[in-house]
């Protein structure tokens, strides 16, 4: 029924329903705390998925966009010299692309505010160099480790939440960032806040560019590595695309 209603209203009457549907979302989620917003996401497979599985949406399930982030992170990992180094993944999810690192590193720490999906994580898949852990990384202690990702979370996160997440990365000798963007365009606005959620900012002609206020990192700290095509914005929307930045913090 909700693919039929897709086909037939017409896209700008479907834009202002799922701007309708996203405000109301945002107001709710505004009193509630970043771990019991996205374990809703997950149960309800807000990003898709079958249901009563674990699902972190179209960004991390299309395998062109994977295989050409994976091909790039093993590039770098020979070009920066860091095979065999620590891992640490912000916003592990269901660990589709992070296992495709694992021949990378010589331990694997991911890290997730979701409590059943860390746990089913560990149980699935924890070894003796691989473990997950429960934690909210806009509040809590960092893991330590020499390498780390944070690959489409930023996106859905407000700029004070983002901020502080930014302040503790420089434990980390290169970081790796992914984010979704409107395709370029004159009318961006960079870096719209928003509530924590499923959304992003794209759907307001913006994303987080974080060589703009409020985060303002050093240009010359963030080198752009990759851009693909986007995917999953729903009909008549802007794919986007999807960029991935090498952010030295040390430098």
């Amino acid at each position: 029924m909700k693919s039929l209603l897709r086909r037939i209203i017409p896209n700008p009457l479907l834009k202002q329903i799922r701007y309708l549907k996203k405000y109301l979302e945002r107001k709710r989620n505004l009193r509630r705390s970043i771990e019991d917003v996205f374990t809703e996401i997950y149960k309800e497979n807000k990003w898709g998925g079958e249901k009563g599985t674990f699902y972190s949406g179209a960004g991390t399930a299309d395998e062109k966009i994977v295989s050409a982030y994976i091909s790039m992170i093993s590039k770098q990992a020979s070009i920066l010299d860091f095979k065999g180094e620590r891992f640490i993944d912000l916003g592990v999810g269901d660990f589709t692309v992070g296992k495709q690192m694992l021949p990378l590193c010589s331990s694997y720490i991911g890290v997730d505010v979701v409590k059943p999906l860390i746990l089913r994580n560990q149980e699935e898949f924890a070894s003796s160099s691989t473990k997950f852990i429960h934690l909210d990384a806009t509040e809590d202690e960092l893991p330590e480790g020499d390498i780390c990702f944070i690959r489409q979370v930023l996106q859905h996160l407000s700029n004070e939440q983002i901020t502080s997440v930014l302040g503790k990365l420089k434990k980390y000798k290169y970081v790796f960032i992914t984010e979704h963007y409107p395709t370029d365009n004159n009318s961006i606005k960079a870096n719209i806040d928003k509530v924590h959620g499923a959304d992003i900012r794209l759907y307001q002609n913006s994303g987080v560019y974080l060589s703009e206020p409020p985060f303002s990192l050093p240009i010359q700290s963030l080198d752009m590595l990759l851009e693909i095509k986007g995917t999953g914005l729903g009909k008549g929307n802007d794919r986007g695309v999807i960029r991935t930045f090498l952010y030295s913090p040390q430098s």
